[in-house]
């Protein structure tokens, strides 16, 4: 039959998931040599929506993660200000995520089964956009939902933050970027 298209399958089976927000963050390590350690801060609340196959991991996946740079908290108000001072939160008041590729160790998810990912998109940080790849797991949870984790050794000068110091010593120029992240079905 001349002129007639079947539909696409990656559009027939794609479905759209968005955050929950109120489940899901957003966080970072950093590491100070001799003096406090390792400090973690976190943002609650990203939001985000990304379009999937869930029977088809090989298909491409779209969407993106929204956190508030002001947001960040380590427990510790003075870092928090230098957080929020390094992020020039009040220029560049979001850090955004956008996937452009997704590599899966399986093809497709089951129920309560981890699948190993290789995230692949662009970060960006007050404004700097950069490829980032972050190493990851999904889990099809009972009821539908996902359950998304990555993490990717960041280096914040690539992104213009400057090194928080602490005692007249700075932070190490790498960071462990994490996000722990519940996506539901939208409706």
């Amino acid at each position: 039959m001349a002129g007639a298209a079947a539909p696409s399958r990656a559009c027939a089976d794609t479905q759209r998931f968005t955050v929950e927000s109120a489940k899901s963050r957003v966080s970072f390590d950093a590491f100070h040599p001799w003096t406090i350690g390792v400090f973690s801060a976190a943002s609650e609340g990203p939001t985000g929506e990304f379009e999937i196959d869930i029977s088809d991991l090989r298909q491409p996946v779209k969407g993106g993660l929204t956190v508030s740079a002001a947001g960040f908290r380590s427990g510790d108000n003075g870092r928090d200000k230098d957080i929020r001072r390094a992020l020039d939160v009040d220029h560049h008041p979001e850090i955004r995520y956008r996937i452009d590729k997704m590599d899966s160790s399986f093809p497709s998810l089951a129920e309560n089964n981890d699948v190993i990912l290789t995230i692949h998109g662009v970060l960006s940080v007050k404004g700097i956009e950069r490829p980032t790849t972050f190493a990851g797991r999904i889990r099809l949870r009972p009821g539908g939902a996902l359950w998304i984790r990555g993490e990717s050794w960041l280096k914040p000068r690539d992104w213009g933050v400057p090194l928080i110091r602490s005692w007249l010593v700075s932070m190490k120029d790498s960071v462990l970027a994490l996000f722990d992240l519940t996506l539901n079905k939208s409706q």
